[in-house]
């Protein structure tokens, strides 16, 4: 069980990278209902990807125990997904309008 939810600086259990995703996959269907329902597959997949990415960078440059570097994670992995999809959605509705 420790192995699951190990974190350190630099690495991470799979428990750690399916809360990210999971918290990548909400975001994203939360923001397909502001942005339209033709676009909730690619929202997911952006907040998915972008709460890993964020995640896995939080946790290499911040923190300094494990129960910090995990919250700072989740925090890292919400803040990189909701900046990157509020991006893809101001990009779509720009090019929207031509």
């Amino acid at each position: 069980m420790d192995d699951m939810m190990q974190i350190a600086a630099g690495q991470a259990g799979w428990l750690v990278w399916l809360v990210w995703a999971l918290l990548g996959v909400f975001i994203g269907l939360w923001v397909s209902r502001a942005t339209g329902p033709g676009t909730t597959s690619f929202n997911i997949t952006i907040g998915v990807v972008a709460a890993l990415i964020g995640g896995y960078l939080s946790i290499c440059f911040l923190g300094d125990t494990p129960m910090q570097l995990f919250l700072i994670s989740l925090l890292g992995a919400v803040f990189f997904a909701l900046a990157a999809l509020f991006i893809v959605a101001r990009l779509l509705r720009f090019y929207r309008k031509k």
